[in-house]
């Protein structure tokens, strides 16, 4: 038997792909045996360092603040949510709602941002408080295998992923149904609106869809394409394939590829149509006076330490952690400008920094953990949220010290 060289070529190929694979499912869960170093902190440094963030965060505050306040604001105060991208700790946002309605001081929400794992839970919180028992029957009971089937030979070589989204699909296709369409349409009439965030991966840009107009408009396709966005906000680049969405643009059809949204922006604010808003070349500060934005993060603002890992696939995927974790703070950064341009009142919510960090990866997802994780949200709102109105960097130790002669050139 001959076996030429492209022959042989994809066989290796597809056999280090298998191996990529196995190494990704072994290693993501690897913990180094090395001990964890302390996050660190000046000790009276020889030189006086001046903070940055702190000055910059009040200076902020002190000039835009009073212009944002002044005067009569130009459009109807709003109540906005931006529900950050979660991932294993989705849950928590999910028991942060359903608290904050347990609180009574939930309000009826103007306009809904959702990124990757908030997505989903941005939705069922823009429909309202009724829906609270569909966001504590389907995240306090998650499992990896009620999210994508892994199936890494099969799905590699004809999906370029190593999981199918056959289970999460499922679950779309039961919740996402007449009723819920039925009240987003009924809240879009209303001139509400729900933003859902996903990454062109062809353009690698943030895309921003209006479910409601979506779900309002007369394609007899409209419940497929609502679900279809909802997948594509939580569809992992390698877990998942990138979902396929066809759009019309100047009378051509084209096939886009859409995948997480977190990958270009962890959290966002848009607006519908507002009358009175004001335009480009008009300065109007404090065109949002007595509104109030609230951010519900996905996660500790600063992630605890922990051993560095030392097998190949955990160094890339702690590496990707520390930027979408970068990502969100600087996301947070942004709204907070916004607010005090616009004279939104910034309100911020995320899992305290002592919270034990037993929260397993997507790939070992248990009900034990997101039963926890959705009651340390609860906890947090049920008798009145404790809102942060600071973005992250800006409160005492969150800033990065520059050091001084502290280490040595080599580890013993």
């Amino acid at each position: 038997m001959v076996v030429s060289y492209r022959a042989c070529g994809s066989l290796v190929r597809r056999l280090a792909l298998y191996a990529i694979a196995v190494a990704i499912l072994a290693g993501c869960s690897h913990t180094s045996r090395r001990a964890t170093v302390p996050t660190y902190t000046a000790q009276y440094p020889a030189e006086p360092y001046p903070p940055v963030e702190q000055p910059a965060v009040a200076s902020l505050d002190s000039t835009l603040g009073p212009l944002a306040s002044t005067g009569q604001p130009r459009v109807k105060p709003v109540h906005v949510l931006a529900v950050c991208a979660g991932g294993a700790d989705t849950a928590f946002m999910a028991g942060a709602i359903v608290g904050w309605t347990q609180s009574g001081t939930r309000p009826t929400f103007d306009v809904v941002t959702g990124m990757s794992g908030g997505a989903l839970v941005g939705a069922f919180a823009f429909l309202g408080p009724k829906y609270d028992t569909n966001l504590q029957r389907l995240f306090t009971n998650l499992s990896t295998s009620d999210l994508l089937r892994i199936r890494p030979v099969r799905y590699l070589i004809r999906d370029g992923a190593i999981g199918s989204p056959e289970p999460l699909e499922r679950i779309l296709e039961a919740e996402v149904n007449e009723s819920f369409l039925a009240d987003l349409r009924e809240a879009h009439a209303q001139g509400r609106r729900l933003f859902i965030g996903t990454t062109n991966f062809d353009t690698k840009r943030l895309v921003v869809w209006d479910l409601g107009a979506i779900a309002s408009s007369d394609r007899p396709d409209v419940a497929t394409l609502v679900r279809k966005i909802l997948l594509a906000s939580v569809t992992w680049a390698g877990m998942m394939p990138p979902v396929e969405i066809e759009v019309d643009v100047d009378g051509r059809r084209y096939c886009e590829h859409h995948i997480d949204g977190g990958a270009t922006a962890q959290a966002f604010v848009r607006f519908g149509p507002t009358p009175g808003w004001p335009n480009p070349q008009e300065p109007a500060p404090g065109w949002l006076a007595g509104s109030n934005l609230y951010v519900l993060a996905g996660g500790k603002l600063y992630a605890t330490p922990v051993p560095a890992p030392d097998r190949f696939f955990g160094r890339i995927l702690s590496g990707i952690s520390c930027l979408t974790n970068s990502l969100a703070r600087a996301d947070m950064y942004r709204l907070y400008a916004l607010c005090l341009s616009s004279g939104m009142r910034f309100h911020l919510l995320a899992v305290p920094q002592d919270d034990p960090d037993t929260r397993p990866n997507l790939l070992k997802l248990n009900p034990a953990e997101t039963q926890r994780m959705f009651q340390v949200g609860y906890r947090l709102t049920a008798s009145g949220p404790n809102w942060r109105r600071t973005p992250p960097g800006a409160e005492p130790g969150e800033e990065e010290v520059p050091r001084g002669a502290v280490a040595s050139s080599s580890c013993r």
